[in-house]
């Protein structure tokens, strides 16, 4: 599954997930299963019902307590477990479901109250781990970091390392945008505080490797050195998604409408600097540097493009 495809069940998961929380007042537990948690799964190419893929109130190896949700990986062994909250509670604590998940080998811990989603990263010795902590509207904008969820990796190592190098990549560029003036050793202490702790090992150093990049690459520009003639800086430009565009009738193929102001046009049938470029003429940019990709190649493949 590529992240544009995963981007728009997503989307369409959290349009009808959305409905359910506005129109249900006091949606249950069961009903967060039923009507949020199945549907999200399938969104991520699981199926609920099968128990070879999903297992349904896990029992927890070593005691009597049971875990909503178990996800196997393609050795038939436990490789996730997912915890269903009630609406008002917090997913920012993992709880005693993390030395659960520890004692049982089980690497990643997924907790939601239908509302918002954590993932949690559990390993040896060492405190559980947020990857991420995202509101259910936010999950399509995150597709890509969210591709070693689905079934295609069936939470395989590499799934497992690849949702780790995209929340630190992540998390690295948005404090990067936040507060450019970290240094670099300052930058390594809080991934280490946040989002990875213990020692460095090779998926965070890659990780931090591959933040910093992208954020020189599209942060460049601010620089005095690089600034525009008009004088716009990146953080002056306002965020736009995908959402925000619809096909111009008037236009031709391949040519997007700003749906806020109808005189901003985009044409995707031009390269991708050209339509960053387009982008930050109008005064808009994509909410991180990473997320420029996805933008691009979803507004193409909506256009009937290929790609480029």
């Amino acid at each position: 599954m590529e992240a544009v495809d995963l981007s728009r069940r997503l989307n369409d998961f959290a349009q009808v997930a959305g409905e359910v929380l506005r129109d249900v007042r006091d949606v249950t537990e069961q009903q967060i299963r039923h009507w949020i948690v199945n549907p999200f799964l399938v969104s991520l190419g699981w199926d609920p019902h099968d128990k070879k893929q999903v297992y349904l109130d896990f029992p927890v190896p070593g005691g009597n307590a049971h875990v909503d949700y178990a996800l196997f990986g393609a050795e038939g062994q436990p490789r996730l477990f997912l915890d269903v909250r009630d609406r008002t509670a917090s997913v920012s604590d993992v709880g005693p479901l993390g030395d659960q998940a520890k004692e049982a080998k089980v690497p990643l811990v997924l907790l939601t109250n239908g509302k918002e989603f954590s993932l949690w990263f559990i390993t040896g010795s060492d405190a559980p781990a947020p990857l991420f902590v995202l509101p259910l509207a936010d999950l399509a904008d995150n597709s890509e970091s969210l591709l070693g969820l689905t079934v295609e990796y069936r939470l395989s190592d590499t799934g497992v390392q690849q949702l780790r190098r995209a929340a630190i990549r992540l998390a690295v560029v948005q404090m990067l945008e936040e507060n450019a003036e970290k240094t670099f050793d300052a930058l390594v202490d809080w991934v280490q505080a946040q989002v990875s702790p213990g020692a460095l090992d090779d998926t965070t150093v890659e990780a931090i490797r591959d933040a910093t990049l992208l954020w020189l690459t599209e942060e460049h520009l601010t620089l005095p050195a690089f600034q525009p003639s008009d004088g716009k800086r990146h953080h002056d430009l306002r965020p736009t998604t995908v959402h925000d565009w619809e096909p111009f009738p008037r236009g031709p193929p391949g040519t997007f409408q700003y749906k806020y102001d109808t005189s901003k046009i985009l044409d995707l049938r031009q390269g991708s600097k050209e339509v960053r470029e387009q982008l930050r003429v109008q005064g808009l940019r994509t909410p991180t540097a990473t997320s420029f990709g996805g933008f691009y190649h979803a507004l193409r493949k909506r256009a009937g493009l290929g790609a480029k």
